[in-house]
């Protein structure tokens, strides 16, 4: 899957939507994604969601009696807050970085929302945040070596 390319169909404002998950992942190609999670405004998320067009679930864990909205392998949030992080969605979207024009979450929140939610029996949180630390280390031992 082409993650730029299928977030790209959908065609959000900036400034209205953070892709999270895995996204910022696969954007760094440290991993595949297999689906996209976007949090979005609730201008966005009430548009989407009476427009027909996104089928309306239940979330099934964390947050009872909210709901998400789903279309192919997007889904789309109005948080993906768990436990003891809980930005909100203009701090994710003031801290994302942009990549092929795409706001990503910053791979520091991710680690962040990745630690919470392995806390919830989620292993592989932890393996997810072991790549992403790898991987900082090596971009950031890149970064020094051409600086000397």
């Amino acid at each position: 899957m082409d993650i730029f390319q299928e977030i790209k169909k959908i065609n959000f404002p900036l400034k209205e939507y953070v892709v999270v998950g895995s996204g910022p992942m696969a954007a760094h190609n440290i991993r595949e994604s297999h689906d996209i999670d976007i949090v979005v405004s609730e201008k966005i998320f009430n548009e989407c969601k009476n427009s027909g067009q996104w089928e309306v679930l239940p979330w099934t864990y964390e947050k009872p009696g909210q709901i998400y909205l789903k279309q192919g392998q997007i889904e789309l949030y109005l948080d993906v807050n768990c436990r003891d992080f809980n930005p909100t969605t203009e701090e994710l979207i003031q801290r994302s970085e942009l990549i092929n024009e795409i706001p990503f979450a910053s791979l520091e929140d991710t680690i962040k929302f990745k630690t919470e939610y392995a806390k919830n029996n989620k292993p592989k949180h932890l393996s997810d945040i072991d790549l992403i630390k790898n991987y900082l280390k090596k971009t950031q031992n890149k970064k020094l070596t051409s600086l000397t």
